[in-house]
């Protein structure tokens, strides 16, 4: 057999060339009143005016304009005169300084705001540093600076995202250079002034702050990007010059220093109720008639939800919407660039906010934004949210969509979520008419606001006819073989190795069936173990995570659902949009889009609270095998296949979704919500609502640290 094709590592999700400041978004009106944040640049004569150019774009672009840009040079340029004459905000400062330290000092003297940013020159910024870095700093007022995880980019790509840790930190610097300091704490370290131009005066200040009782706080995004060279990377920090300065200092830092950082889980109480934030500044954009959506998403990774929530985003984008993000749920970057490219900013809380405070920020992002609707899907501290937020906003329209339903988490998942609150609600779309029935009829939903949109694909991209790169190499692994894919989640109500054991089943039939599991979860090394315990390494392979599953679609014979909840799979419409028919377990909505022209659908023995319970029925593994074998057949001898793909361009794309979602939220937000006034007036039951919710979910957080 060939050699099994190499997978895609999650890590590579991160594109080291989304670089900040690459162009100017003029998106935000800039209001008058004192800046709330100075931020620092001392520049010498060898800088490249290019970097220069995009470190302002990175500046300009930020989604919190209340900053002043002070760049301290010491001799005359035309260039810097050009640059400070773009913007109001950038403060051209010429002075002899003997070194970076004394200059760096007396642009802090001239600063206006109380927050001070430190952006050596080359470096760039992610959009949203500074509203994070000034609403983290503004909700924990005991912490004395602040920084993010950096993105190392020039002549090396690396992400940097590693705790804080005061024993660490003593031996070598692990804290961002660029960072938000307070004023006053800048100023009281001793002899920084003192510091040559060699010096690692960002590890001096860190030490000295610490040794103070100065608590750190660090954000979990990557919000800071240093610009590296070959050069830089070979220079050695003068260790020596910090520990003489310091002495006694360094040993009597304190290990335990209390650190804010936001892979831990704080505490909510009840004391602790919503505010509303007011820095007496109008909207950061224009009064017009632009369509503004804020989304409230649980995350961004790869599933079936996220990748709809990224297609939907795409298309309203497309259409002329400007879009916010927040997410409430800690994840990696799997997807977030994606999405970022088509919205005007993206704000994870987990990563710099402690949950008692993201209510108050939310709140802020809609009166800042001026957002005219909101839309929710699968984010659970969302459902809890959202009727707080509704007695702020009466006139704005909010409306969810859900998936699926889930008996086995909290007695029905999201629809009952949204049950609970649909009073709050302008209107509720589901991915299947399957799911508006059962929340009408199973969960006695009373407001008919129900609406199903199918989520649909793109069937211009999920076409067997195109050139994809490395379909050659998986032909050549399976030659003469008839393939099953797998493609999804790894988890146990996926249940794959369900699927493992009706290929074994297959191949007592026919020797030429495989099994292709491609996807990643908690249980993969679990059915990694069981393929190699039972001696099934021909038969079955798990190719991990794949940025691109068409090459597997256009090998494959048929593909293979056997979970036990779903609403209606993403998978079932790429793979009928490939051409590869499909049998399915009868769960959901499959059955509004699988039938005997395109595969077969067998109901579940099992229920989804069932999904540990490994000891499947022989007769439904022999169902499954039967239908593929049918399957198999008709692949062979009729033109099933060609019947799967023109199911999907006739009902079910992704621009007939986003036409009918558009349409939806053009009527909401021209009419404005229907929702009662009166129901909006008891707003200490949304507190309440709102702070149960959030006090049970912080204890439940804390235990599993």
């Amino acid at each position: 057999m060939a050699k099994i094709p190499t997978t895609v590592d999650e890590m590579q999700y991160f594109d080291f060339y989304c670089e900040p400041g690459k162009e100017v978004n003029n998106r935000i009106s800039i209001s008058s009143g004192l800046p709330l944040i100075s931020v620092i640049t001392i520049c010498n004569l060898n800088f490249d005016r290019e970097n220069i150019i995009q470190m302002m774009n990175s500046l300009k672009n930020q989604t919190f304009p209340y900053w002043e840009w002070i760049i301290v040079i010491n001799i005359e340029d035309p260039f810097f005169h050009e640059i400070s004459s773009m913007d109001n905000r950038i403060k051209l400062i010429i002075n002899d300084y003997e070194s970076i330290a004394k200059a760096k000092i007396f642009a802090v003297n001239n600063s206006i705001a109380d927050l001070i940013f430190n952006f050596d020159e080359n470096n760039l910024l992610d959009k949203t540093i500074f509203e994070c870095g000034f609403f983290t700093l503004m909700f924990n007022s005991e912490a004395s600076f602040a920084y993010s995880n950096i993105v190392e980019f020039g002549s090396k790509g690396l992400l940097v995202n590693n705790n804080l840790n005061i024993s660490e930190e003593k031996k070598n610097n692990i804290i961002s250079s660029g960072a938000f300091i307070r004023k006053n704490k800048f100023l009281e370290v001793e002899n920084y002034d003192k510091l040559s131009d060699n010096a690692p005066r960002a590890w001096y200040v860190w030490l000295d702050m610490l040794s103070r009782g100065s608590i750190p706080l660090k954000m979990g995004f990557y919000g800071f990007w240093h610009r590296n060279s070959i050069e830089s990377l070979n220079i050695k920090e003068n260790r020596e010059k910090v520990l003489n300065l310091l002495g006694e200092k360094i040993n009597n830092l304190d290990d335990q220093t209390e650190i804010i950082q936001f892979d831990d889980s704080y505490e909510v109480d009840y004391k602790n109720v919503p505010i509303k934030i007011d820095l007496r500044r109008d909207p950061i954009v224009p009064k017009d008639n632009k369509k503004r959506i804020l989304f409230i998403l649980p995350w961004s990774v790869v599933g079936g939800a996220d990748i709809f929530n990224f297609n939907l985003i795409k298309g309203l984008k497309n259409k002329g919407y400007e879009i916010s993000v927040i997410t409430t749920q800690k994840c990696d970057y799997a997807l977030r660039q994606g999405i970022e490219q088509y919205v005007e900013e993206y704000f994870d809380l987990t990563s710099f906010l402690k949950r008692k405070d993201w209510a108050s920020f939310i709140e802020y992002i809609i009166r800042s934004r001026r957002i005219n609707l909101v839309f929710l899907s699968n984010s659970y501290y969302g459902y809890y949210v959202l009727p707080w937020l509704k007695c702020q906003f009466k006139d704005i329209p909010f409306v969810d969509y859900i998936h699926a339903e889930n008996w086995t988490l909290r007695n029905g998942g999201f629809p009952k979520d949204s049950n609970a609150i649909a009073d709050y609600l302008d209107a509720t779309y589901t991915c299947t008419s399957h799911l508006k029935d059962v929340m009408y009829e199973d969960m006695k939903r009373s407001v008919k606001n129900v609406k199903p949109v199918y989520i649909g694909t793109d069937p211009s991209f999920f076409d067997p006819n195109i050139e994809i790169e490395k379909v050659n190499e998986l032909a050549e692994y399976y030659k003469g073989k008839k393939v099953i894919l797998f493609p999804s989640r790894i988890v146990h109500y996926k249940r794959p190795l369900f699927a493992i054991k009706v290929i074994k089943k297959i191949t007592e039939i026919r020797d030429d069936v495989r099994l292709a599991i491609v996807g990643d979860g908690v249980a993969l090394e679990e059915v990694k173990r069981y393929i190699i315990d039972n001696n099934l390494q021909d038969i079955v392979t798990c190719f991990g995570l794949q940025q691109d599953v068409r090459p597997f679609y256009k090998i494959a014979s048929a593909t293979i659902i056997c979970s036990l909840r779903e609403g209606l799979t993403l998978t079932t419409y790429e793979s009928l949009s490939m051409g590869v028919p499909i049998v399915s377990a009868d769960i959901g909505g499959q059955s509004e889009l699988i039938g005997e022209d395109c595969g077969e659908l067998i109901k579940p023995y099992q229920t989804a609270d069932e999904q540990f319970d490994f000891n499947y029925s022989d007769e439904e593994i022999q169902k499954y095998a039967d239908a593929l074998l049918r399957v198999l057949n008709k692949s062979e001898t009729t033109n099933i296949k060609e019947n799967c793909r023109k199911k999907i361009i006739k009902n079910f794309t992704i621009d007939k979704m986003v036409e009918t979602l558009d349409k939806e939220f053009r009527k909401n937000i021209k009419s404005g919500s229907r929702v009662r006034k009166n129901l909006l007036s008891n707003i200490e039951l949304a507190e309440r609502y709102l702070l149960v919710h959030s006090v049970l979910e912080s204890k439940d957080e804390r235990k599993k640290y």
